[in-house]
């Protein structure tokens, strides 16, 4: 079981992004049930605004990356109002957004790691229950 976070989702929709095999590995056992994939609600608002706003792809490709993200059959976590004020408590204090914060905490909660391909996210909180996404790719090769 892990935590993944958009940063990892997107590298499965688009062709171009650096790591995107370690990416598709995660999820290729999380279909064959080799690997449970945990994640926010809130992935699917995050996912849907990058492709709103940070590709030039079109309403079709949009539709077609949401539809795909929905049909992964992730497992949804969802969180409670405790988590929202620790998340936020958390993101104030190491600096992040709450968005990465928050799938940190699920993955503690769940005592799991977190995957993201987020660097920053990694150095500025250094917390050992989560991995870079880049650093899977060193520890299979």
């Amino acid at each position: 079981m892990i935590v993944v976070d958009t940063s990892v989702v997107i590298k499965w929709l688009f062709k171009d992004e650096e790591n995107r095999t370690s990416a598709i590995s995660l999820y290729e056992k999380h279909l064959s049930a080799t690997e449970e994939i945990i994640v926010s609600q809130l992935l699917f608002y995050e996912v849907a605004n990058v492709l709103a706003t940070k590709s030039n792809i079109t309403s079709r490709t949009i539709k077609r990356d949401i539809d795909f993200v929905y049909r992964a059959n992730l497992i949804v976590y969802e969180e409670e109002a405790k988590e929202l004020i620790q998340s936020a408590r958390l993101a104030k204090k190491y600096k992040t957004s709450f968005y990465d914060m928050l799938y940190a905490l699920i993955a503690k909660n769940k005592k799991c790691a977190l995957v993201t391909a987020d660097e920053n996210f990694v150095i500025k909180t250094k917390f050992k229950h989560v991995k870079l996404l880049r650093g899977l790719v060193k520890k299979t090769n």
